[in-house]
């Protein structure tokens, strides 16, 4: 129940901190005043222009991700190969493959 009380009274606390910065003007209202035009001018059939900084945190992530993927793959191969021994197929006989013996025609 008291949990139940505090989630309500911290929406309806947060619904009236939204109203209220709705209700006043200049930087309280809510409202963006950017001029100026479009701050990225769109490039048409060109490859947008990358920073140093996104390209130095592009390498960091896929970087990390290959770690992350090939550490696993290591540590815990049964996560992709599975759980069990693969069975010998030659140890297979025609019936559990479904196939029909030689003189049924």
């Amino acid at each position: 129940m008291a949990g139940s009380l505090q989630l309500v009274t911290s929406r309806l606390c947060f619904a009236a901190r939204l109203l209220r910065a709705r209700g006043g003007t200049g930087a309280t209202s809510g409202l963006r005043r950017a001029s100026g035009g479009v701050h990225i001018e769109p490039r048409y059939r060109q490859f947008p222009e990358v920073t140093q900084s996104q390209k130095i945190k592009a390498e960091l992530l896929s970087s990390f991700m290959w770690f992350w993927i090939l550490w696993n793959f290591w540590h815990e191969p049964d996560t992709v190969l599975g759980h069990f021994p693969y069975p010998d197929p030659s140890k297979w006989t025609d019936e559990e493959l479904g196939i029909p013996p030689d003189d049924a025609e």
